[in-house]
């Protein structure tokens, strides 16, 4: 995908996804999550927000398999 398809994209995902949080949070996270990982090629706030999500989603993953060996 081109690099101004992906702006493109990042960028009518991100107020939607603003947009509709506060009446559905299930759906309006996610929709902001995605439109990061569209924006995280050209800006640095994307991207470590993008860090960010990823070292916590690996946090929780790693307790979630540590809670059910026990």
């Amino acid at each position: 995908m081109q690099r101004s398809t992906k702006l493109i994209i990042g960028f009518i995902l991100l107020p939607i996804g603003v947009l509709v949080t506060p009446l559905l949070p299930e759906l309006g996270v996610p929709i902001i999550l995605l439109s990061t990982r569209f924006l995280q090629e050209k800006y640095e706030w994307a991207r470590q927000m993008n860090i960010w999500v990823d070292s916590k989603f690996s946090s929780v993953k790693a307790k979630i398999r540590r809670f059910r060996k026990k």
